[in-house]
């Protein structure tokens, strides 16, 4: 794209070359999403692959060990029986599978419209951006592609380890809670921890670049801004679950 050129006349990218350029040319690729801010694309392949994960965790890993390991952390359930413990997981397993891959479908879906609206709800109120929910929608889900690489990582991992030693909750050890003795430390405190990760960050990243290229008169650092303060939020409200449950 030649400088001066307006958005709507930079020659079209096709879907392929947006998708890899939001890795490797974030810049042009926001570019081009403010132009035409199609979304369909990245939220297909977010829940593609959320499902492929689902699918190869219950077959490789099995949602029993989940709930085994989960049964053994909880404080709260110390006093069962190795009976009472047995028949939890025989009854819960059935409905974790099921629930799985509505998460990754409906949950992806959820998820996306959830922050695409928080975030449009406060660049409109603090920064005048005058944005539409289509047009932060479709930030939000190309935003939303680093977690696609952290899933494959996630499924490649499975398969590199112990079907026992894989942790649904810290899949990859990009995060700080990864790191953490999960004998010793807190519930809340892992939680927050496994918050800062490297996939986090990206995301963060890409969704200030992709409002501040939608909304021209929002400059980077204030869309950071924005979309940080937004993840503390989220942050803080996930820690404070494990804290209080």
């Amino acid at each position: 794209m030649q400088p001066g050129t307006p958005l709507s006349d930079a020659q079209p990218m096709s879907e392929p070359a947006r998708l890899v350029a939001v890795f490797f040319d974030p810049k042009r690729a926001f570019a081009d999403i403010a132009a035409r801010p199609r979304w369909w694309a990245p939220l297909l392949i977010s829940m593609l692959v959320a499902t492929v994960f689902v699918s190869l965790y219950s077959s490789r890993i099995g949602w029993e060990r989940y709930l085994e390991r989960a049964l053994e952390s909880s404080p709260q359930l110390e006093s069962l029986s190795a009976e009472q413990r047995q028949r939890i997981i025989e009854q819960q397993s059935s409905l974790a599978g099921v629930m799985s891959y509505v998460g990754a479908v409906a949950g992806t879906v959820i998820t996306t419209v959830v922050a695409a609206g928080a975030l449009l709800f406060v660049t409109n109120l603090m920064l005048s951006a005058e944005l539409v929910f289509r047009q932060v929608f479709a930030v939000t889900c190309y935003s939303f592609l680093p977690n696609v690489l952290a899933a494959l990582l996630g499924i490649l991992m499975m398969f590199l380890k112990h079907p026992e030693d894989f942790d649904l909750e810290n899949p990859t050890a990009f995060n700080i809670g990864a790191w953490l003795d999960a004998a010793s430390t807190p519930k809340w405190l892992i939680a927050l921890a496994s918050s800062i990760d490297l996939f986090s960050i990206w995301v963060i990243l890409l969704a200030a670049l992709g409002i501040s290229s939608m909304a021209r008169k929002v400059s980077y650092g204030k869309a950071l801004a924005v979309v940080i303060g937004l993840w503390v939020i989220w942050v803080a409200l996930k820690a404070l679950r494990y804290a209080v449950f």
